[in-house]
Order: C-alpha cells, then structure tokens, then sequence
C-alpha cells in the first residue's frame, strides 16, 4: 500500500476539502483510489509534494 502518498490525499482534504483532491489528482495524474496501490516511489512522492505545494500557492 501507498501510505505516503494516501496520506497527500487526506493532507489536501483536510486544508482543501473535495476540490482540493480533485485538483491533486489532476496535479500528478493519478487518481486517489490509485495512489492506494502504486509505489511510494521517490519520483512519485516528489510529483505529489510539488503538487501540494503548487495547491497551497494557488490557495493564497
């Protein structure tokens, strides 16, 4: 399983709620029923912290 990068989804529900979810998935391209199961990769996990990052910049 994919903690880390589950863990991103509930990091963007919880300071953006569902469209902040739905703009993380749109971000790195992978779906958050996905990110259960693909690797905690290093690439992935970059991906997803650059779109965190880009989501709290958008947000301000």
């Amino acid at each position: 399983m994919a903690a880390i990068l589950t863990n991103f989804y509930k990091q963007a529900a919880t300071e953006f709620g569902i469209s902040g979810r739905v703009k993380l998935a749109m971000l790195t391209k992978i779906p958050s029923q996905a990110a259960e199961t693909v690797e905690d990769s290093p690439e992935n996990i970059r991906v997803f912290e650059q779109a965190l990052v880009q989501l709290r910049r958008d947000a301000k």
